[in-house]
Order: C-alpha cells, then sequence, then structure tokens
C-alpha cells in the first residue's frame, strides 16, 4: 500500500504564516535580502551570469527546496535547479504569533515542507543518508525559540509510478505545456485517495515524491506510515492511495 500527505494549509499548528530569517519590507524577508547581498558581494562571475540578476537568483535559491536537481519550470525565463550550496537554506522562520505546539510536519511560507527531530529520525531509520535535512529555527514574533528543532525536508526520491488512467478522474486535472505533461490535484480525502500508483515503479521506496504531481504531494510506504502513525506525533492527515 501507499500513502499520500497533502502540504498543509498556511494558518495554524499546521502551516504557521511567518517569513523566512524575519519581515524586512515590501521586498521581502530576511532571507530574500541575505541572499541579494550574497549575490552583489560574494558571488563569483561565473555564477552571476548563470543567474543573471539578484532577484532570479533569490528565486533561484526557492525553487531548490521544492524541485529535484535538473528540473526546470516551463516558463521562458526559469533555470534550471541546481544543489542546494552551504550558505543557501534559511537559518530561521519567525511566525507571525506565538505557538504553545506546533506539529511534526508543517508547511513553511514558499511551499516548504519542516520536520521536527523525531520525524528526521524515523526517515533516517529507513532510509539513511537519502533526504537532507536542513535545520531551522522556529522563532516567535519576540525572538522566542520553540523548543523543538526543526529541520527543511528536500526529499531526495522523485519517481514517475503516478498511473492517471487507473486514478479516478475526477482526483486530477491533466496540463500539458510545450511536451511536457502534469496533474494538478486539491488537498481533499477523495483527491488523493482516488489516485493509482504503481508498486512496480515505487518497490523498496518509503519517502518519494512523484515528478507529475510536484512539490505538494508527499508519498510515504506502508511500513513508514504506520512508524509515523505509531509514534503518538501531531501530524496532517495522509490517506491511503491505489496500488495498481
Amino acid at each position: 500500500m501507499v500513502w499520500g500527505m497533502y502540504l498543509p494549509r498556511s494558518g495554524g499548528p499546521y502551516g504557521p504564516y511567518g517569513h523566512e530569517e524575519g519581515p524586512v519590507d515590501q521586498y521581502g524577508d530576511g532571507w530574500r535580502h541575505r541572499l541579494t547581498k550574497y549575490y552583489q558581494d560574494q558571488m563569483p562571475d561565473a555564477q552571476k551570469s548563470f543567474y543573471r540578476d539578484a532577484s532570479k537568483y533569490a528565486y533561484s535559491v526557492v525553487e531548490k527546496f521544492l524541485y529535484e536537481p535538473g528540473h526546470r519550470q516551463l516558463g521562458p525565463d526559469d533555470l534550471m535547479v541546481t544543489p542546494i550550496e552551504v550558505h543557501e537554506p534559511p537559518r530561521f522562520f519567525q511566525t507571525d504569533k506565538g505557538y504553545n505546539q506546533l506539529a511534526s510536519i508543517i508547511s513553511l511560507s514558499n511551499r516548504m515542507w519542516a520536520v521536527d527531530a523525531a520525524v528526521k529520525k524515523i526517515v533516517e531509520q529507513f532510509e539513511p543518508d537519502l533526504h537532507r535535512f536542513y535545520p531551522v529555527e522556529i522563532r516567535s514574533p519576540r525572538g522566542m525559540v520553540y523548543p523543538v528543532q526543526y529541520y527543511l525536508l528536500v526529499v531526495g526520491s522523485w519517481l514517475e509510478s503516478f498511473s492517471s488512467q487507473d486514478s479516478n478522474q475526477e482526483s486530477f486535472t491533466p496540463h500539458e505545456a510545450n511536451g511536457v505533461k502534469w496533474f494538478s490535484i486539491l488537498g481533499y480525502k477523495n483527491n488523493i485517495a482516488g489516485l493509482a500508483l504503481r508498486p512496480s515503479v515505487f518497490k523498496g521506496a518509503h519517502l518519494w515524491r512523484e515528478r507529475g504531481l510536484n512539490e505538494w504531494l508527499l508519498c510515504f510506504s506502508d511500513m513508514l506510515e504506520a512508524e509515523l502513525a505509531g509514534a503518538g506525533l501531531m501530524l496532517p492527515k495522509s490517506y491511503r492511495m491505489r496500488s495498481v
């Protein structure tokens, strides 16, 4: 069996509103400003010619946390995703209000996923050294650090096991542009439960993303789902998908 978890909606303990490295001005948060300054003051000229300008660089860094290296969006100005460099991950996420409790898997701004240390430990038990976890502090507006360590999750496995012909046709919307096909889904139970994935493709995998479904959905093996569900953690809902 296979399970799917949709990116939690923003707002509340599953997706706190906030800013990477704090709010700054109408031009961006602290993370964006730091990346812009790096481009201006420290980036080698060869890299500058690749990104073309500071704004494009900051935007491209966000995409590194959403897609796999080598991926390229369909826009005429979009660049190929390159590996994350050591200075690029955001150092903290400042929430718009304080929280007594956050879920163990949360969404941050820019459609990024974050997990706490307990989830990280479970995932690494199943697939050590496959996925990347970048430490990120969760801070309140007054600078208080949430007493649980979180990590930005960058999934290291992207598969193409989604079978559109075997899925409920009302569960997704197909798209195509420039010869590239992809599918969009909404984060409702029936949409996720109606998706069909091929075990012949995802066999042996425990945590992965589907290329055609991009960053919105996490896929779990039955074993990983059971371990997470049995750990007593506060988690977004996951739904069983079809195996065909």
